[in-house]
C-alpha cells in the first residue's frame, strides 16, 4: 500500500492512522483523493450529456423550422393511408372492390379481394399491369416515407447531413407520388369498356404536398446551417474521457476542475472568495468572543 499523499510505502501491519513518511492522515487522505477523482469523473460524464442534449434540443425542439420537421415528416407516413385510386369489379357472380392505399391494401389482402383481382389478369391484362405498376409506385412512396421518417429519427446524430438525405428521398417522393399521380387519371381510360371501374383519389397529390413541404423545410436546415450549440471544451472533455478508457492517461493526470469556460471560473473565483469572507468573519467573531 501507498500513502495517498507523498506515495511512500506503507507495510500491511503498520496501523498507524498517520503516514510514517509525511505525517497525513492516510483515511482522509483516501476520502479527499476518491472524491477528487468522482469529480473528475462527473465532470467528463456530464460533457457527452450535456452534448446530447444540445443535439438533441437542436434536431427536435430547437425552434419552429424543428417542430415543422417532425410534424411534417410524421405525416408521411400516415399520409399513405389517403387512397391513390379505388377500383371495383363487378361481374354477376363476382364483385370486389380495391383501394390503393395502405388500409384499402390491407383490407383487400384479408378479405381475399386482392387475390381474387389477381386471378383476373389473363382477362385484364392492360388493367393488371397498369394496377401492379400503380402498386410499385405506391410502394416506392412508402419507402422514400419511411427513409424520410428515418433520417428523423436519426437526426440528432448530424441534423445536416440528416437534413441533406431528407431532401434526397422527398424529391424521390415528389417525383414518385407524381407518376402515381398520372398512373392513377390514366386508369379509367385503360379500364374503359372493361368490367373494372376506376376512380382516381387524392392521396398522390397528398403525398406530393407533403414531400415538397419537407424538401422546404430540410432545405431551410441547411440553408440556416442549424447546428447544435456544443461547448469547445466539453469537446475536449469527450476527448480526454476516451483517452482514459482507452488507457493513454490516468484521473491523477488531470486537475481540477479538468476544463473551466470563462463563466464556470467567474462563478468558483466568486464561491471561493463568498466562502473566503465567511471564514473570516467567523474567526473574527471567536476573536471578538
Amino acid at each position: 500500500m501507498k500513502c495517498p499523499n507523498c506515495n511512500g510505502e506503507i507495510g500491511r501491519f503498520e496501523l498507524s492512522p498517520e503516514c510514517k513518511h509525511c505525517g497525513a492522515n492516510i483515511f482522509y487522505c483516501q476520502q479527499e483523493k476518491l472524491l477528487t477523482d468522482d469529480a473528475k469523473k462527473c465532470e467528463l460524464e456530464f460533457a457527452s450529456f450535456r452534448i446530447l442534449k444540445e443535439k438533441l434540443k437542436a434536431a427536435f425542439i430547437g425552434g419552429p423550422i424543428q417542430i415543422l420537421r417532425i410534424v411534417a415528416m410524421v405525416a408521411a407516413i400516415g399520409i399513405i393511408f389517403i387512397p391513390f385510386v379505388t377500383l371495383n369489379a363487378s361481374l354477376p357472380l363476382f364483385g370486389a372492390k380495391f383501394s390503393l392505399g395502405a388500409w384499402g391494401v390491407y383490407e383487400a389482402f384479408s378479405g381475399g379481394e386482392l387475390i381474387a383481382l389477381l386471378n383476373l389478369r389473363e382477362y385484364i391484362p392492360e388493367v393488371f399491369a397498369a394496377t401492379l405498376a400503380l402498386c410499385v409506385l405506391f410502394v416506392l412512396v412508402f419507402l422514400m416515407g419511411l427513409g424520410v421518417f428515418g433520417t428523423l429519427l436519426l437526426s440528432f446524430i448530424n441534423i445536416r447531413k440528416s437534413a441533406k438525405a431528407a431532401c434526397g428521398f422527398s424529391v424521390a417522393g415528389m417525383a414518385f407520388s407524381l407518376a402515381g399521380a398520372v398512373m392513377s387519371f390514366v386508369m379509367p381510360k385503360i379500364a374503359e369498356g372493361t368490367f373494372i371501374q376506376a376512380k382516381p383519389f387524392i392521396g398522390a397529390f397528398f403525398c406530393i404536398a407533403i414531400f415538397a413541404f419537407i424538401f422546404a423545410l430540410n432545405l431551410l436546415v441547411i440553408r440556416k446551417n442549424i447546428a447544435p450549440d456544443i461547448k469547445e471544451v466539453d469537446l475536449k472533455r469527450v476527448e480526454l474521457r476516451k483517452r482514459i478508457k482507452a488507457g493513454e492517461i490516468t484521473l491523477d493526470e488531470l486537475p481540477l476542475p479538468v476544463f473551466e469556460t470563462e463563466e464556470e471560473k467567474a462563478k468558483r473565483l466568486e464561491e471561493e472568495a463568498e466562502s473566503k469572507t465567511l471564514a473570516d468573519k467567523a474567526r473574527g467573531g471567536e476573536h471578538n468572543g
